[in-house]
C-alpha cells in the first residue's frame, strides 16, 4: 500500500507491505518520523486493507476519530498528525476501484465484509462490529439503524432502530435525520434537514463511521471505427467488333427449327386424309371385279 507524508510543504512517498506496523517517533518505531509522540499510529494492512488505531485523539479528513477505536481508512483519505503533518493513502486507479457490483454481491452472499467497491455508490462501515462492511445503495430510499426492518442495519447500541435515510434523487444523493435522539453528522457536522452527499463523505450515527462513495462512471465505449470505402470496380472493356463478316450456319449443321402446334395438327390431319383416301381406293377396286 502506497502512502505519502506531507510537513512544510515537502511530500515523501513510501510504501508499505502487509502486516503491523507502528508510526510515530520513537526510536524503536518501525516508521520514524521526527517530530511525533512514540508509538503514535498502529497501521494494520491486510488484502490492501487498511486499519488504524491511535494512542491519542486524530483527524481523518478532518474528522475526529477517537483514541483507541481501530478505524477503517480508505484510499484517498489523509490522516491529521500533530504540527500539521499528513499522512495520506494514495488513490488506487479507477481501473482497480470498479470490480464491480458482481464481486460486491459475492461477498454478500457469501458472508466476508471485504472493503470491495462497486459501480454503484456504496457506504463502507469504517468503524465497530460491522467494520469493512460494504452497502450498494441500488434503492431510491435506504434506511439506516439497528432495527431489523431497515435496509443497513448496524450492530451499534448507540444507533436507534431506525436512525437516518439516504435519499437518491434527480439532483444525487443527500442525507436526512430522522428524529434520532443522538444525532447524525456528516464530516463532523450535525445534520439539520436534509443535505447532500459527496464522494468521500463521513456519516457519523453513534459510534459507527461510514463513508459514503459516489457512483463510478463507466468509460463510454469506443465510436466504431469507420467503414472504408472500398475502390469503385473497373468497368468491363466493350468488346471490339469483328470487321470478318460472321458465316451462316449451313442448312445441314444448323438445327432444326421447332416445329409449332399447329403445324403438327396439320401434318396429322393430312395423314388422315391419305390413309382414307388409300381405303376408298382399295374399296373401288374390289367392287370393280
Amino acid at each position: 500500500m502506497r502512502f505519502e507524508f506531507e510537513h512544510l510543504g515537502t511530500t515523501t512517498a513510501f510504501e508499505l507491505a502487509e502486516g503491523l506496523h507502528v508510526l510515530g517517533g520513537g526510536p524503536d518505531d518501525d516508521i520514524h518520523l521526527a517530530g511525533l509522540p512514540p508509538k503514535l499510529l498502529r497501521l494494520s494492512i491486510e488484502a490492501q486493507r487498511l486499519m488504524v488505531e491511535a494512542a491519542n485523539t486524530f483527524t481523518i479528513n478532518g474528522v475526529l476519530v477517537p483514541p483507541r477505536v481501530p478505524r477503517l481508512v480508505m484510499p484517498g483519505e489523509a490522516l491529521g498528525l500533530p504540527d500539521q503533518m499528513a499522512l495520506r493513502v494514495l488513490q488506487e486507479s479507477v481501473a482497480q476501484r470498479s470490480v464491480g457490483t458482481v464481486a460486491l454481491l459475492k461477498g454478500l452472499l457469501t458472508g466476508t465484509h471485504e472493503p470491495g467497491t462497486s459501480r454503484a455508490a456504496t457506504l463502507t462501515c469504517l468503524t465497530g462490529l460491522d467494520v469493512g462492511r460494504v452497502h450498494a445503495l441500488a434503492e431510491a430510499l435506504t434506511e439506516i439503524g439497528r432495527g431489523s426492518e431497515v435496509a443497513l442495519r448496524l450492530r451499534d447500541r448507540a444507533v436507534s432502530r431506525t436512525h437516518a435515510r439516504v435519499i437518491h434523487g434527480e439532483s444525487g444523493f443527500s442525507l436526512e435525520d430522522v428524529g434520532s435522539p443522538n444525532g447524525v453528522f456528516l464530516n463532523g457536522q450535525r445534520v439539520e434537514g436534509r443535505v447532500p452527499l459527496t464522494d468521500g463523505d463521513v456519516i457519523e450515527l453513534g459510534r459507527s463511521l461510514l463513508r459514503f462513495q459516489g457512483a463510478v462512471e463507466e468509460p463510454a465505449p469506443p465510436a466504431p471505427a469507420p467503414l472504408e470505402e472500398l475502390p469503385p470496380a473497373p468497368a468491363e472493356a466493350p468488346v471490339a467488333a469483328s470487321s470478318e463478316p460472321t458465316e451462316a450456319p449451313s442448312p445441314e449443321t444448323a438445327p432444326p427449327a421447332p416445329q409449332s402446334r399447329g403445324e403438327w395438327w396439320l401434318i396429322g390431319l393430312g395423314a388422315v386424309a391419305a390413309s382414307a383416301g388409300v381405303a376408298v381406293t382399295w374399296l373401288l377396286a374390289t367392287g370393280a371385279q
